[in-house]
């Protein structure tokens, strides 16, 4: 069985040959650290990049999927940015975005990516103008998005790897740009203007999923990191009020074009499960158990409502724990929620610098060896 048939039913709760293997994304520090065990053999293939995202490290490593493959679809129109210049810091190496986020810019021979640092909206009249200005316009479609991301899905052989897309986060992008303070107060004191911002961003939500849904990709990703370890960051009837909704409407449009939809965040989210299989998701992925999520209980009673992807603890196995501790990991992964399929397994998180290398091997290994269906553990 390939790896795209193997992913494909396991999200579908049928059982393929063994437990598909999902990794979100590897840090600058492991990839180095992974480099170097590999001495410097390690060679790229141009046929498993898409946009900015190359997967050569997790195919040669053995995992069926990864995500961060979708590029952007959609961006605020290049006039409004213009006459709308976002704000300069004192420090060249800060940077605000259009969520109102501050961000450290990337060190170009560590990572691609900017890290968040904090919210520059302090204020309900700066979140006004941020999100009337930014959000309170037509988002514009990439000129030729589908048919160019079609084009590069083409080279990519995905029978091999399955490589996902995602869809537009909703509330994590908002609380990380007005604070949680003021998140909270909005929540109290003005849900009304909450809902605006809330409203504004499912609107452009909506254009990307569409975006999305013409493309060749199976599986999209909704990442919007909303808890913290062992409590929700919200109050999940809030949750299910507030952004739920939003989150239906852009999952639909990935379920009408045949696709599966499934929810990232990190934390204890179990409390956000009945909205989030209301809002019509395939899938959670994260299941983080060092933040408390059993994925025995979660098996038993979401397992036949949602796919259940991760639970390998990247906090102490995979940096710290012993060859034999990661193969029992694995196993009890497997055991607690491999039967019947609706399973990937997969590190909790990214690929963080602490993690071993050798841990990492033998996950996969072990996942590959214990995996097997029908299962006999």
């Amino acid at each position: 069985m390939n790896a795209r048939e193997r992913v494909l039913k396991a999200i579908n709760h049928e059982e393929p040959d063994r437990v598909p293997l999902f990794n979100q994304e590897s840090m600058p520090g492991f990839r180095k650290n992974l480099y170097e065990y590999w001495g410097g053999k390690f060679k790229k293939e141009s046929k498993y990049r898409i946009y900015y995202r190359d997967f050569n490290m997790e195919k040669k490593l053995g995992f069926d999927c990864a995500w961060g493959a979708g590029g952007l679809p959609v961006n605020p129109p290049n006039d409004v940015m213009k006459d709308n210049p976002l704000p300069k810091l004192d420090d060249p190496n800060h940077y605000v975005d259009f969520d109102g986020r501050i961000h450290e810019k990337p060190a170009i021979t560590t990572s691609d990516i900017g890290w968040y640092l904090t919210n520059y909206i302090t204020t309900e009249e700066m979140a006004d103008h941020f999100y009337d200005t930014y959000y309170g316009v037509e988002w514009e479609v990439v000129p030729g998005y589908a048919e160019k991301t079609n084009r590069r899905l083409k080279r990519f052989p995905t029978d091999e790897f399955v490589p996902c897309a995602h869809l537009f986060p909703i509330l994590e992008p908002l609380w990380e740009g007005i604070g949680l303070g003021l998140l909270v107060k909005l929540i109290r004191k003005n849900k009304a203007k909450l809902k605006k911002y809330i409203d504004l961003r499912t609107k452009v939500g909506v254009q990307w999923a569409k975006a999305v849904a013409e493309t060749d990709f199976d599986v999209v990703f909704l990442c919007d990191d909303t808890a913290f370890k062992n409590r929700t960051m919200i109050n999940p009837k809030h949750h299910r009020d507030l952004i739920v909704p939003a989150y239906k409407k852009m999952v639909h449009e990935i379920r009408k074009a045949g696709k599966f939809a499934i929810f990232h965040s990190d934390g204890f989210t179990e409390p956000y499960f009945d909205g989030l299989i209301e809002a019509g998701f395939h899938g959670v992925e994260s299941l983080e158990p060092f933040a408390g999520m059993d994925l025995k209980h979660l098996k038993e009673k979401y397992g036949d409502k949602l796919c259940l992807v991760g639970n390998i603890d990247v906090s102490g196995v995979l940096p710290f724990g012993t060859n034999e501790e990661v193969i029992e990991a694995v196993k009890k992964c497997i055991k607690d929620a491999g039967e019947g399929s609706g399973y990937m397994l997969s590190p909790c998180t990214d690929l963080t610098n602490s993690c071993k290398v050798e841990n990492v091997i033998t996950m996969i290994a072990a996942a590959k060896k214990y995996g097997q269906y029908p299962l006999n553990l």
